[in-house]
């Protein structure tokens, strides 16, 4: 998603767009099938996030204490269940289900014999030699759902 699409031409809302990229806000903006849909998912997913987040670390910086060993609440599965999110919506044609199914196994396969953050990798490594090798471009998919510089709409 290019930046420019969503700062309306000024540059004060430019300069706050760029604190706003993150994958959250662009996820939500390329699930979006106009120009106009686009923009208002890019701002209500960042500034929701941005808003949440710093919220959320203050009352964890003041009350964290009280919640006691976070391990007991299961909060390792919310960075999953997150990204999970995110990806769903790219998974729209057989291949990159495929990929991502593939990817899942190797990393479950894997959980129980490699130190930690090397599951992960060796999915990735999966999924980039997939790609490598791979019989070219999806027509549907991991691709962007917008061609840069084209707003059909004409909205900026």
């Amino acid at each position: 998603m290019r930046r420019s699409t969503a700062c309306c031409g000024r540059a004060a809302g430019c300069a706050l767009s760029a604190q706003l990229t993150i994958d959250e806000s662009a996820a939500t903006a390329a699930g979006q099938d106009t120009p106009a849909e686009q923009r208002r998912g890019f701002w209500v997913a960042g500034g929701g996030v941005y808003l949440l987040w710093n919220l959320f670390t203050l009352l964890g910086a003041l009350l964290g204490d009280a919640l006691g060993d976070p391990r007991r609440w299961g909060l390792d599965g919310a960075a999953v269940a997150a990204f999970l999110g995110l990806l769903w919506p790219r998974l729209r044609a057989r291949e990159p289900l495929a990929i991502a199914a593939t990817c899942a196994l190797v990393t479950v396969l894997a959980l129980p014999w490699a130190p930690p953050g090397v599951p992960i990798l060796l999915a990735a490594a999966v999924a980039a030699l997939w790609g490598w090798f791979g019989r070219g471009p999806a027509n549907e998919g991991l691709e962007p759902d917008v061609t840069p510089g084209h707003d059909p709409a004409g909205a900026r």
